[in-house]
């Protein structure tokens, strides 16, 4: 977890920051479902964010009830080991401000996930690696000297212990976009 300096000396997290940012005005406007979404990730750990693959709200059994929470995991034995917790994630809810009169742990499709889609595509499984017979794409191109330039401008206003990691994270994106507008041409 990167930790940085905020200006008064303290530290703060990246996540932080970025809750913060989220909280305030991106934050308004939301559905019900992005809302729990969002106080599900900001409630729990990284190991329940790890291997949450969906979050959303589904209508109550009887009138008047709060709606149910239901939550994608990609585990059975992880969907049964918080589902023995749920009254610690009902109460971790609330804390957040979300109402639900139960949560359900299911186990959903493998396919699921941040950048799945794009991984099946290229005919890679996030867990096996490339398909039997193929190869696993070319690494993405390094930045131009201006390109890196450039990230180097945007992060020098960031507190040092922040400024690293957001650098690494503006370079791997700018190459995995160079890589992705290549093989398309």
């Amino acid at each position: 977890m990167a930790t940085a300096y905020d200006r008064g000396g303290e530290p703060s997290r990246a996540g932080d920051a970025v809750a913060a940012l989220l909280g305030g005005a991106l934050g308004k406007g939301l559905s019900a479902a992005s809302k729990a979404a969002r106080a599900w990730y900001a409630a729990n750990g990284d190991r329940e964010r790890a291997h949450t693959t969906g979050v959303w709200l589904r209508k109550p059994g009887r009138t008047g009830a709060d709606p149910v929470l239901v939550v994608e995991l990609d585990s059975n034995l992880l969907a049964y080991e918080l589902g023995t917790n749920k009254d610690l994630y009902l109460s971790r809810m609330a804390f957040h401000g979300i109402a639900v009169s139960d949560i359900r742990f299911k186990v959903g499709n493998p396919s699921h996930g941040v950048g799945s889609r794009a991984a099946k595509q290229r005919g890679v499984s996030p867990l096996l690696g490339p398909k039997q017979g193929e190869h696993s794409p070319a690494p993405a191109p390094e930045l131009t000297p201006t390109e890196a330039k450039r990230v180097e401008r945007a992060c020098a206003g960031l507190p040092d212990g922040l400024r690293q990691s957001v650098s690494r994270a503006m370079c791997a994106s700018l190459r995995r976009s160079k890589s992705s507008s290549t093989q398309e041409t």
